[in-house]
């Protein structure tokens, strides 16, 4: 009788867990400040073909700027009493004229670049008619503090990766956004947009 009690208790338990789980390409559909609290999981394997090591190079007009980032996924990152969500997370190097701006490889700093949004596009439609591009994503920018900069020292904008296949080559297209009053504002060092190849 004990472990047909046992057995019960874990069965509801593990069905209650299973209605809270909402796929991570199914974000945009919920309502994450409505009850129940979710988790955004990618039980798809979404955020997969990002993760890993990505480089780009300057090879046609300065060699010497680098930059490479890592990938990692996060689970269940706790986003308040709304809601729980797998995300990216990364590590980075830039380097420029051989000296190296930023390296937060051997930091505790993993929210410069970030998220976990999987950006509506053409590639999949959803029954609701939402259509979803499960190899672009919207990602939380920052860089790391610079006091010497000439506008804000922690900058913030909107990065958008999106990741394609060159034959057999992986690529991922980086695009940078942030709105200022001038084009000449911009206070990033890392170019706003490139191709990096995963290594």
């Amino acid at each position: 009788m004990k472990n047909i009690l046992t057995t019960m208790l874990l069965l509801i338990a593990t069905q209650t867990w299973a209605q809270y789980v909402v796929p991570l390409e199914e974000a945009y559909q919920n309502n994450s400040f409505q009850a129940p609290k979710k988790y955004y999981k990618d039980v798809n394997g979404v955020l997969n073909k990002f993760i890993g090591t990505w480089k780009w190079q300057d090879r046609d007009i300065n060699p010497t700027k680098i930059f490479e980032i890592t990938f990692y996924k996060n689970e269940k990152r706790d986003q308040g009493s709304i809601s729980f969500t797998d995300e990216l997370r990364s590590k980075f190097r830039y380097i420029e004229d051989n000296q190296i701006v930023y390296d937060t490889y051997q930091s505790n700093e993993y929210y410069h670049i970030r998220g976990s949004w999987i950006v509506p596009n053409s590639s999949f439609r959803m029954p609701n008619g939402l259509i979803i591009n499960n190899n672009k994503m919207e990602l939380g920018y920052s860089e790391p503090t610079i006091p010497s900069r000439q506008y804000r020292t922690r900058p913030s904008g909107r990065l958008e990766i999106e990741y394609q296949r060159n034959g057999s080559q992986e690529i991922m297209e980086w695009t940078l956004t942030y709105h200022t009053i001038f084009e000449t504002d911009l206070p990033f060092k890392i170019r706003a947009s490139m191709t990096l190849v995963k290594q």
